[in-house]
């Protein structure tokens, strides 16, 4: 059966809405005008839709010389051009991955801080890419997470349809290519492939996180946590990741284009896949707002009994690793010393007063380390 590209979207800011395009540009950083721009706090670290979902309905549009972002009611709105950015490039990171961006105005921070109730800035890769992707350093990168393209099939994502209870749409993906005409995860086996004049290496699978249960439509994640729940009963990797669509890098530049045909150049043995642990969301209590004190690392600070811990340590500053943000991966796993907390999901809370700062929420004062 004939495979094509059926889809392409490219990304300009970071966790904002993507554009659907007939047609786009190549490079080895991504396509043109793909996660361009990103929101960071004031020391340079990423914000994303993981732990402000409304992001997802903030609406970009290119302009010849900048960018018009719309606000998610459709009529609030504001431009800037690239000449408004500040000349000096400013330490920034993602993922643990160092490089340097250029920042917004102040107007264009304050409008996007107003939205997000926290001081945020909205940055720019500027002219020259200075990231590289991790342990590859010629292969230059925006502001994606870890690769310069995402390839979805179709298939796959029908296969996903079928199995989950609520509704799923590509764009909870946020891929770069999509294709028609393969089977189901056939592309786990792809090694290379030529999409019209242009050769891509399928370099890793990607593992998923909380971001594929954010609905674009509302700007809110889902309750249950699907789709991730559901891929997660049968797409779980041996070390636990839970892979959805594959990473690539272009080996040329070019222009491709949909219904371009898609060649698969070379194949290697797929990744072998099982049900993970799927653990079940629990009901949380619904407690009156309190004040309570939480001590972390030397720091006490007023929190509240209302928000999941890790978003609270964040918004004070302080960092705790995080991959999924789904109570999955458990990099953000803290010790609680004293106080007591609710869980999310079942996993939140584990032995010897370890939990998942993702999922769980204070009960009482909390002394953590």
């Amino acid at each position: 059966m004939l495979v094509t590209l059926s889809r392409l979207f490219v990304h300009p800011v970071k966790s904002m809405r993507g554009l659907q395009l007939s047609h786009a540009q190549v490079t080895p950083g991504g396509l043109a005008f793909d996660r361009l721009f990103m929101l960071t706090d004031a020391q340079g670290m990423f914000i994303t839709a993981r732990q402000y979902p409304q992001l997802v309905q903030f609406t970009p549009a290119l302009l010849p010389d900048g960018l018009i972002l719309t606000a998610p009611d459709g009529h609030d709105h504001i431009s800037l051009k690239f000449s408004d950015f500040a000349p000096q490039s400013q330490p920034t990171e993602v993922w643990g991955n160092h490089f340097t961006a250029l920042i917004a105005p102040q107007k264009v921070n304050s409008w996007l801080s107003g939205y997000l109730q926290r001081e945020v800035q909205l940055r720019w890769v500027g002219p020259e890419l200075t990231r590289r992707v991790k342990n590859q350093p010629a292969i230059p990168l925006t502001f994606a997470d870890g690769y310069p393209y995402l390839l979805i099939n179709e298939a796959s994502l029908f296969d996903l349809k079928n199995r989950c209870p609520s509704s799923v749409k590509v764009e909870q993906f946020r891929p770069n290519l999509v294709i028609a005409g393969a089977q189901p995860y056939e592309e786990d086996g792809w090694q290379t492939i030529r999409v019209g004049e242009v050769i891509f290496d399928l370099v890793k699978p990607c593992s998923r996180c909380v971001l594929t249960t954010v609905s674009i439509e509302r700007g809110r994640k889902h309750p249950t946590g699907e789709p991730l729940k559901t891929l997660q009963s049968y797409r779980t990797a041996d070390n636990g990741d839970v892979d959805f669509g594959q990473n690539m890098i272009a080996r040329n530049n070019g222009m491709i284009r949909v219904g371009d045909s898609v060649e698969i150049l070379a194949r290697k043995p797929a990744r072998p896949y099982a049900a993970g642990q799927v653990v079940e969301s629990v009901e949380v209590p619904k407690n009156s707002a309190q004040p309570v004190s939480i001590s972390f690392q030397g720091t006490t600070f007023i929190g509240n009994n209302q928000q999941i811990l890790l978003e609270q340590l964040e918004q004070q500053g302080l960092k705790v690793p995080y991959s999924c943000r789904a109570g999955i991966c458990g990099c953000c796993k803290l010790t609680l010393v004293a106080g007591e907390v609710n869980a999310l999901k079942a996993s939140g809370i584990g032995k010897a007063g370890k939990i998942l700062s993702c999922s769980c929420i204070p009960a009482s004062d909390l002394v953590l380390e």
